[in-house]
């Protein structure tokens, strides 16, 4: 079995780096922003302006907007090389970086023998193959960023408390959003990891940048960075401003936008003029249900976020020593579904960060038994996450030269657009929520894992369960 699903998820590979291939000898998004942003820093010691000179005119297109500056300073390595070469030597990494994630889940997380991660880790995978396949085709660097996060909780079980927050303060310099969990660490009392995440995040950022760019573009770059992400690409700002609310977006407040206010959601393709030439032309089509003042939607988007956050950190406020194994990796894990939630602009892609939750899961199931009503939920909520990848079936399966307007593909951008994938990502975090209530009245629900991190110095200890060794454990 072990021999046929690392066999499975071989072929799954393939055909993801086969997808990934095609469209980088196309010269397609995303890599291409990764890519010239780099090459523009390299060639000209300045952030990209976001435009090519085609035949001696300017030609628009998309750029690293929602990025730090090190994400180009990152990609300026690949910028020596020819993009054919780049774009597959990118593609490589992202396949190191789900296989050393899957590995890493399978090993250290799911409380099962650590040699059959490829038996545990494979029905997750496939519960999210149709993100993967995005993730993979547009080459984007969420892979990368979901292999730090796991890899630093890994190294935090294990108590490697300082490299943990090294690898964490990396993702946060890549993605934003992960800057969630390092308050999670601060609230299981976690100095050291949250010390150096912070730490990771200024040198390797802001210190490099001043370096590499120089006081004055350091300086315009953070500036302008912090207007467009915190201010005007905040969920309250692109409300505002009516930008970024095009069906792809899954983001909260573009799906209140679209529910709430007359939104136009086959337009506003804001990311890449390119993009809203070729898709933004057709039709208006609206989903509002109600129209309400701007004002008021973006006001509502904010309370159910800062509620969120409050909610958020009163469930995950107790230390880590008074929490059991399986209690801090599920508040781990609820803490990355998050980053999700709060996200201003939600791809699909975005989606494959759900892997360590549904990991855990699959993990919980096989402890509570499939016939626990605890059980049943997740088993739901895992059904609706395969069922929802239907939405992405249809421009795979829609004829070459049928258009944007086909039935098909109108079906599945109006599903799209009401938020069927944020709905996932709402009922994992119900899910998790409800086995950390479970676990808060019953401490013993899940027995203690069969194989889980090795205790070395500093591992904080659990309270009622503790690291079983693995001769104990095949012994019982």
């Amino acid at each position: 079995m072990r021999i046929l699903c690392l066999a499975a998820l071989a072929v799954l590979t393939l055909w993801l780096v086969r997808t990934g291939g095609l469209y980088i000898q196309a010269h397609a998004p995303d890599f291409e922003y990764f890519y010239k942003g780099g090459a523009w820093l390299l060639n000209n010691g300045a952030l990209d302006p976001g435009y090519d000179l085609v035949g001696g005119h300017v030609a628009r297109r998309g750029t690293l907007d929602w990025y730090l500056p090190v994400v180009p300073r990152l990609m300026s390595i690949l910028a020596w090389l020819p993009f054919n070469v780049a774009g597959f030597l990118w593609l490589g990494v992202n396949v190191v970086a789900l296989w050393g994630t899957l590995r890493l889940l399978g090993r250290n997380l799911s409380g099962l023998p650590p040699q059959d991660w490829p038996v545990t880790q494979l029905v997750p995978f496939v519960l999210l193959l149709g993100y993967w396949y995005w993730e993979m085709r547009l080459n984007q660097i969420n892979t990368l960023t979901l292999l730090l996060v796991v890899g630093s909780f890994t190294a935090w079980e294990s108590g490697r408390r300082g490299i943990a927050g090294f690898w964490l303060g990396l993702a946060v310099l890549l993605k934003l959003t992960p800057a969630l969990l390092v308050l999670w660490f601060a609230l299981k009392r976690q100095w050291r990891t949250t010390l150096v995440a912070g730490t990771t995040v200024v040198l390797a950022g802001p210190a490099a940048d001043l370096a590499a760019l120089g006081p004055d573009a350091a300086v315009a770059a953070y500036r302008g960075w912090v207007q467009r992400v915190l201010v005007t690409g905040s969920h309250r700002g692109l409300i505002h401003a009516d930008i970024e609310t095009d069906w792809r977006n899954q983001a909260l407040g573009a799906l209140a936008a679209r529910w709430f206010l007359p939104t136009n959601y086959n337009t506003r393709f804001d990311n890449d003029p390119r993009v809203e030439q070729e898709y933004g032309g057709g039709p208006a089509r609206y989903l509002n249900v109600a129209t309400l003042p701007r004002g008021v939607v973006a006001r509502l988007v904010t309370g159910v976020l800062v509620g969120t956050l409050v909610a958020f950190v009163w469930l995950t406020r107790r230390p880590a020593d008074r929490l059991t194994t399986w209690q801090l990796r599920l508040e781990w894990a609820l803490a990355v579904l998050l980053m999700l939630w709060f996200m201003p602009v939600m791809r699909r892609y975005h989606m494959i960060w759900a892997l360590p939750a549904i990991s855990l899961l699959a993990a919980g199931i096989h402890y509570a038994g499939a016939r626990h009503r605890w059980s049943a939920l997740a088993l739901g909520s895992l059904a609706l996450v395969l069922a929802v990848q239907v939405i992405l079936l249809p421009q795979a399966l829609v004829p070459k030269g049928a258009g944007p307007e086909h039935a098909l593909v109108l079906w599945a951008q109006t599903l799209e657009a009401a938020g069927a994938i944020l709905a996932c990502v709402a009922l994992l975090a119900v899910t998790v929520t409800a086995m950390l209530w479970w676990l808060a009245a019953n401490r013993a629900a899940l027995a203690a894992p069969y194989y889980t991190a090795r205790a070395t110095r500093g591992t904080p200890q659990a309270a009622s369960d503790n690291f079983v060794a693995p001769a104990v454990t095949a012994h019982a």
